[in-house]
């Protein structure tokens, strides 16, 4: 039987969730196997708003500016008045306006889903790493050391070929509808709006602006969408029913005439129609995230409405708090009890945005004719800035650790808002995202940011502002010195900042001079006194701590001990 060492980790799904944790393992050195039941790959655009915490995410794994290739911003929705379908009753953003600023630097964009899938594939094609496609597992079996996989491939010849993967842990990002949950046992706990019905397509349409999102809704029945996409003349089209079903516009024909006859539009031409999806809203979610050596994640963890485009955006994120700990256990370098944290601390995640998301939903059809026009937070208004994700938090994980205590939250307290967050807090928090910092020079003259060049997703990072004055404190050196030998060798990395200048060199560390003093301020650091931050390599706060004390609590938590 092979050792632990040598078994890949196997990702069941080959969507966002499966290619964002293949990615992250292949990143940190991990083997991996990725297998998928459909014998082609999407090429649908389906989910494809991207909010600002998945582009941050995109940036750590290096594959942001390929994506943006495949993008355009997010357009302003117009919706008009029926009968006739001409004229325009409102126009507004979706989302409302997000205030960009250096330590929150991205907006919302949209880009297909397929093509952002095509961009992870290329990626992990550096790493040798390609999808098995048509390998439908039909068997798992666990035991202490590792989980037994059975699948099947059927060849060109349409015999079938039976294969046991031996892997150290397996992934499950096979969808709702997939393998892994039901493999493992897990409870898919909600409900199915019975009465209601989605059919989309993507459509390629003359005598349409592709400027905007055009909307028509009949108040408490349906709501027709055309969302453009990147290509001038290529839209994503929807019929959402309420209280309807639409499952009979899966004929293409049926569907262009309802669209024809309900909006009053028989100017617009529909040229092509490809790959038409039909289903109805599920609000569901697992009661637990894991069993044994078994995980899933994305939309085999968790469905709801695609309102607020939260599923590709929450999914991206379970893969990418997974991802670093399974790293850290494979290599022996963390206890195998880290891997409970996913579940600690992405449940709540998930159940807060459920509310959020089964709330907007309500507001995807009219209620009454003027909702298109008089209501500042209803119809297809989503004025909510949490559903950017960058409020996202975990400041009641047993692996946060912050000197300054909780302000007298309890862990229910805490987990209320582990969606939602603290917006308008002054101060950052351990479980809080890491804020990202421009202008940042060492030595040699070279200007970096916290997210281009030292946050990493194979490693932690640690942050140590030093008190302002010309000498480093000694607790400074102390903390360097004392990360050194508190955790294995090459798993953290150390950034000394300065507000004055580039401070003194430390052994093992690089120093900076936060010439702006934008990471000072983003991180709420006075310079009275010397302050560290531990950054996991998901971009989250682990410790903020203030002495040699507080990096040994927190290191003592992660790292396996010797």
């Amino acid at each position: 039987m092979p050792s632990p060492n040598s078994m890949p980790i196997l990702v069941i799904g080959a969507g966002p969730a499966a290619l964002a944790a293949a990615l992250t393992l292949a990143q940190n050195g991990i083997p991996i196997r990725i297998i998928d039941n459909a014998k082609q790959f999407h090429q649908t655009s389906r989910a494809s708003g991207l909010h600002p915490r998945t582009l941050e995410i995109f940036s750590f794994l290096g594959i942001r500016e390929d994506i943006r290739r495949y993008g355009r911003p997010l357009a302003p929705m117009r919706a008009y008045k029926l009968p006739g379908g001409t004229e325009a009753t409102a126009t507004w953003e979706m989302l409302g306006r997000i205030s960009i600023s250096p330590d929150r630097p991205e907006d919302t964009t949209t880009v297909s889903q397929a093509m952002s899938e095509q961009v992870f594939r290329d990626h992990l094609s550096k790493h040798d790493i390609h999808v098995e496609m048509g390998t439908e597992p039909t068997g798992i079996e666990q035991d202490a050391d590792g989980v037994t996989v059975t699948v099947k491939t059927i060849s060109a010849d349409g015999k079938a070929k039976v294969e046991t993967i031996r892997a150290a842990f397996v992934i499950g990002a096979d969808g709702a509808r997939g393998f892994t949950r039901r493999a493992i046992g897990l409870k898919f706990e909600g409900q199915t709006k019975e009465d209601d019905g989605h059919v989309w397509t993507d459509a390629e349409i003359e005598g349409l602006s592709s400027e905007y999102w055009h909307m028509w809704s009949q108040p408490n029945k349906f709501t027709i969408s055309m969302r453009p996409q990147r290509e001038v003349g290529i839209f994503h089209v929807g019929i959402i029913g309420q209280d309807f079903d639409p499952i009979d516009m899966l004929d293409p024909v049926k569907f262009v005439d309802f669209i024809h006859e309900n909006t009053g539009r028989n100017d617009i031409v529909f040229k092509k129609l490809t790959a038409m999806t039909y289903w109805k809203p599920k609000i569901r979610m697992v009661n637990k995230l894991s069993q044994g050596r078994a995980f899933v994640a994305g939309d085999a963890a968790h469905v709801h409405s695609p309102t607020g485009g939260q599923g590709l955006n929450t999914s991206v994120q379970d893969s990418f708090n997974l991802s670093w700990k399974l790293a850290l256990v494979y290599k022996g370098l963390a206890p195998l009890e880290l891997l409970s944290t996913y579940d600690t601390e992405r449940l709540p995640v998930v159940t807060q945005m459920l509310i959020a998301t089964s709330n907007l939903y309500t507001h995807t059809v009219a209620k009454k004719a003027d909702d298109v026009k008089t209501s500042e937070a209803g119809f297809f208004r989503w004025h909510d800035q949490t559903l950017r994700q960058l409020e996202i938090n975990y400041r009641w994980s047993p692996i946060a650790v912050d000197f300054r205590g909780t302000d007298g939250r309890d862990v229910d307290d805490l987990k209320a808002r582990a969606f939602q967050g603290y917006p308008g807090e002054d101060s950052v928090r351990a479980g809080d995202r890491a804020p990202e910092a421009p202008a940042l020079v060492d030595a040699a003259g070279k200007e970096t940011t916290l997210f281009d060049s030292v946050f990493k997703l194979y490693i932690h990072t640690m942050l140590v502002f030093t008190p302002d004055g010309d000498v480093v404190d000694s607790v400074v050196e102390d903390a360097v010195a004392a990360a050194r030998l508190c955790q294995p060798a090459g798993t953290v990395k150390i950034a000394v900042l300065g507000r004055q200048g580039v401070p003194k060199e430390v052994e093992g560390a690089t120093s900076y001079h936060d010439t702006t003093g934008y990471a000072y301020s983003a991180y709420h650091v006075d310079g009275k006194s010397p302050i560290i931050v531990v950054v996991r390599p998901d971009g989250y706060i682990g410790a903020f701590v203030k002495d040699v004390e507080g990096l040994q609590t927190y290191f003592a938590k992660i790292f396996a001990k010797d």
